[in-house]
Parts: structure tokens; C-alpha cells; sequence
């Protein structure tokens, strides 16, 4: 067993329908050096239920009767805390170490040759909009598994359930208050060379929307986040893309499935091509009738045949890495629901993030940021 303490921190508005699941696997997990604290803004009756059956368990709450933000609170009770390693998990969530393994244990373990670690995210499907979306995960999971073995370093993470050594978060100064906390302690962390590693082995089980109304609102806020972390830090990402382009430029294609349709249809246009070939047939066919039709069929047939085909092409090579991730990660494949994120999510994804963009980048100051900071 490791010898390492370990501090949970688990911040709740309001309430969560996970939270006494969550805290009854930390609390068995075999691990015994821990330390578990959960901070719930504006708690409300059934949160106090909980903590109530929770007292005796050496689970320490603190209650802030206003919201006071995630980066606050953790903030505050991370200077509160002895462990060596610190622990951040949504309430949302659920961990699973495995049959046999410690979730704990793998966690403080895995953390001997790194500063920084993602722990593997699944999305509890309980709707066939938790299964689409649940590819969106396998895209970041993706990401962070190819930063991780090759440049050891990350760019972002999902601040569903992640770790860092004590040192190296007060070094950076804790969290920030920006919209993204998460993604923003991550590249600072990428600033200063902290050593990054996926864990693959453990897995955590997020709840998802599950409707399409939730999922627009969340994404909403996830693109404004988003957007403003790339205005604050262009300069990192810029130098990253032009350092490790063999790993940000396939991180970007894993995040954003659409991207290779949208670019091909922006900087490759048809017309040149149809026109070209099109003048070759009316050349050829005052030799021969027989490329009279073909000509003819050419302005209208030719493009939406090469649109067809392009598409299909992406659908099909998208599908194959998918799979073959979701093999290696253990995780949900199915054909029919990812065809389903690929022509439906995944654009919808992508055009969130261009508005949100060009938002924040023409007029930061009208964007509504009151619901987080």
C-alpha cells in the first residue's frame, strides 16, 4: 500500500443525486490515508440529510449559505487539508477502481512519476442523449491519453475528477476565478512542465443531460468558457501548436469530429475542380456522343457526389478510431448512436464554439458571464 495521504474535495450547489453514493465508495475504498471534504453552496434540506448520515464517517462539511463558486471554495479548504495528494471529483460522478485495484491506491500510486493526473470519464447512459454525448467524452479521453504518452504534459482537462500534488497547486497558485478553472489550471500547469498522466485503468461515471435542451445550455456555457480560456491564453496554445503540432493537430480532430468536413468545405472550393473538368468533357465529346450525358451531369452530379463521398469517408475513419479507443479504454461502442453524434452533435458542438469564439473576440464585454464568476 502507498504511505501517501490523499484529500478528497467534492463542492455540491444546491444538491446532488449522487453525492451518498460517491462518498459511501470513497469511505470503503480499502485506501486509509484519506481525508474527505465536501463544501455544498445554498445546501438544501435533502443536502443536510446527507451530511447528517455522513458525520460519523470522518466526512468533514462546510456549508456556505450564499453561492460562492467552485474555485472559492476549493480554494479554502484545499488550505484546510494535510494530504500530499489532492483529489477533485464533481459530485455527479461516480469511481469504480476496477475488481480488484484501490481507487485510492492507483490514484497516489500513479502520481509517483507525475505532477498532474486525469483519471478516464464515462457518461452514465441513462438516455440516448448520455449515449451520444458519451463520445464526446471518448474525444477528450482521447486527447488527454495522447498528451499523456507523448509529450507528458497537458493542455486541458475535465474537472470531473483529476489530481495534483499539493506542491505543484500552490506553486500555481490554486484556482483561478475564470469561467473554466479547469482548463485554466491545466495549462498552467503546462507552463510550468508539470509531468501529466491518463489514467486509463480507473474510471469515473459522470451524469450527462439527457435531453437535447439540457445539453444546448450546457454547452452554451461550456463554449463561453472555452473561448475566453483561448483569448486569455492564444499565445501558450500557439506555441504548443507550433512546437507538438504531431499532437495538438490530432487533438483537435479527436475533440472536434466535424472540423476535417468544415475546413474542406472552406479552403477547397468546387467550383475550380468542376468547371475544370467540366470544359474537358465538352472538349471530348465533339470526338464522341457516348460524353455528351456525362457533361451534362457534371455541374450538379459531380459535387454532390464529391460532398457524398467525403462525408462518407470522414464517417467511416472517425468510426474506426473511435472503436478502436473505445476497445483499448474499455468503454461503449455502438455504430448507430455514434453516426448519430457524428452528424448531429458533433457539428452543433463545433458551431457553438465558432459563435462563442467570435463572441468573446468581438465583444467579450456583452458576453454574460454573472452565472459563474
Amino acid at each position: 500500500m502507498c504511505s501517501r495521504k490523499i484529500s478528497i474535495f467534492i463542492p455540491v450547489y444546491r444538491e446532488s443525486d449522487l453525492l451518498e453514493h460517491l462518498l459511501t465508495s470513497l469511505i470503503n475504498d480499502p485506501y486509509k490515508d484519506k481525508e474527505i471534504f465536501v463544501v455544498i453552496d445554498e445546501p438544501t434540506e435533502r443536502s443536510l440529510e446527507v451530511s447528517k448520515r455522513f458525520s460519523e464517517e470522518e466526512v468533514h462539511f462546510k456549508f456556505n449559505g450564499i453561492r460562492r463558486g467552485k474555485a472559492n471554495v476549493l480554494n479554502e479548504v484545499v488550505s484546510e487539508s494535510k494530504g500530499e495528494v489532492l483529489l477533485f471529483l464533481d459530485s455527479d460522478t461516480l469511481i469504480d477502481g476496477g475488481k480488484k485495484n484501490s481507487f485510492l491506491e492507483t490514484i497516489v500510486r500513479e502520481m509517483g512519476d507525475a505532477e498532474i493526473v486525469e483519471i478516464k470519464k464515462e457518461v452514465i447512459k441513462d438516455s440516448f442523449i448520455a449515449r451520444i454525448i458519451s463520445y464526446d467524452y471518448l474525444g477528450f479521453s482521447l486527447t488527454n491519453f495522447y498528451f499523456s504518452e507523448r509529450i507528458k504534459r497537458c493542455l486541458g482537462i475535465n474537472g470531473a475528477a483529476f489530481a495534483m500534488r499539493r506542491e505543484v497547486f500552490e506553486a500555481l497558485g490554486g484556482f483561478r476565478r475564470v469561467i473554466c478553472e479547469d482548463l485554466d489550471i491545466a495549462v498552467r500547469s503546462f507552463i510550468k512542465g508539470a509531468r501529466f498522466k491518463f489514467l486509463k485503468d480507473i474510471t469515473v461515471y459522470t451524469k450527462a443531460p439527457s435531453s437535447w435542451r439540457g445539453w444546448f445550455e450546457q454547452r452554451k456555457r461550456w463554449g463561453v468558457g472555452a473561448a475566453f480560456w483561448v483569448r486569455e491564453h492564444f499565445k501558450t496554445l500557439k506555441t504548443a501548436l507550433c512546437k507538438h503540432p504531431e499532437v495538438v493537430i490530432p487533438s483537435l480532430l479527436f475533440i472536434f469530429p466535424a472540423l476535417p468536413i468544415f475546413l474542406f468545405s472552406l479552403f477547397i472550393p468546387d467550383e475550380l475542380s468542376i468547371k475544370i473538368l467540366y470544359t474537358s468533357l465538352i472538349l471530348l465529346s465533339t470526338k464522341t456522343n457516348l460524353l455528351i450525358p456525362p457533361a451534362a451531369l457534371t455541374s450538379t452530379a459531380l459535387s454532390t457526389l464529391k460532398s457524398i463521398s467525403t462525408v462518407i469517408g470522414s464517417l467511416i475513419g472517425y468510426m474506426i478510431v473511435f472503436y478502436l479507443i473505445a476497445r483499448k479504454f474499455q468503454s461503449y461502442f455502438n455504430p448507430l448512436d455514434f453516426t448519430a453524434f457524428y452528424f448531429v452533435m458533433a457539428p452543433l458542438w463545433l458551431l457553438i464554439i465558432l459563435g462563442s469564439l467570435i463572441k468573446v473576440y468581438i465583444e467579450p464585454k456583452k458576453v454574460d458571464v454573472n452565472w459563474k464568476v
